[in-house]
């Protein structure tokens, strides 16, 4: 569990904000959170995640010329492991999501009760819920993270049911969804104020930063280190001007998203 403990205290306030901003991204039609030369989207030195302003105003360049990105339907993790016809249900919003598309044959919707209940029935273990190692319940959060985690379903609620989003089809859906998670999320707080554990130690001043080396010898600490940006010899000119000692200009990026083919070609490392 210790690595758990470090993982979500450093992670879990951008975990939280990308999960909410990878729902935004397909609901805004690709709202863009990130900077163009970004290619991680990890926010990382030298870069840093767009803020609400500036997300308000920048869509993913596939979203614009490549395909539509708002969602035809949402269809619910949970809901689709569920017995019964609540996960029938869920692959049915997938098949039907697919059906008529070209090159997909999507067999009859009368026949995938069946195949979905001799899927569970048949399947090999290990399912995702029976993994080795500790129970999923072991991965905790502590009582100010549960409440950042409440607050924040109820902020994607209050957005997507009202104005133009209260009468749309695909945010009611996400809305249905969104309040079961407030629900467990009560729950399971309900559960920690009845059950109460010992007593959090409160972090040594070094903490943050044993943190931070933890994550970098990882090696997800630092995508963008120095030394393995300035292999990427298509890609250098443009950020150089972003390390120490900021001395060298930049070359000008026309703008579009990290995902243009000619973006792509820039990240071939150095013959």
């Amino acid at each position: 569990l210790e690595d758990w403990w470090k993982w979500r205290d450093y992670r879990f306030a951008d975990e939280i904000k990308l999960w909410q901003w990878h729902i935004e991204f397909y609901m805004g039609n690709g709202t863009q959170y990130w900077m163009d030369l970004d290619f991680e989207r990890n926010g990382q030195f030298p870069f840093a995640f767009l803020n609400e302003t500036e997300r308000a105003e920048k869509r993913d360049w596939h979203c614009i010329y490549d395909v539509d990105c708002f969602p035809t339907t949402i269809i619910s993790y949970e809901k689709l492991k569920a017995p019964g016809g609540v996960g029938v249900n869920e692959v049915i919003k997938v098949a039907n999501a697919l059906r008529g598309k070209r090159e997909m044959t999507v067999i009859n919707e009368s026949a995938i009760a069946c195949v979905y209940e001799e899927t569970f029935l048949n399947a090999k273990l290990p399912w995702n819920d029976e993994r080795d190692g500790l129970p999923a319940g072991a991965y905790n959060f502590t009582w100010d993270q549960m409440l950042v985690i409440n607050d924040t379903l109820h902020e994607m609620v209050d957005k997507y049911s009202t104005g133009d989003w209260a009468t749309n089809p695909v945010a009611n859906i996400l809305i249905e969804n969104l309040e079961e998670y407030i629900n467990a999320t009560l729950d399971e707080m309900e559960f920690m104020t009845a059950n109460p554990g010992p007593p959090t130690m409160a972090p040594g001043v070094n903490y943050t930063q044993e943190l931070v080396q933890w994550y970098s010898a990882l090696g997800r600490g630092n995508r963008y280190d120095k030394d393995k940006v300035q292999a990427l010899a298509n890609y250098w000119p443009y950020v150089r001007c972003l390390y120490p000692p900021y001395t060298d200009p930049c070359e000008e990026f026309n703008g579009t998203d990290t995902s243009d083919p000619m973006v792509e070609n820039m990240m071939r490392p150095a013959e």
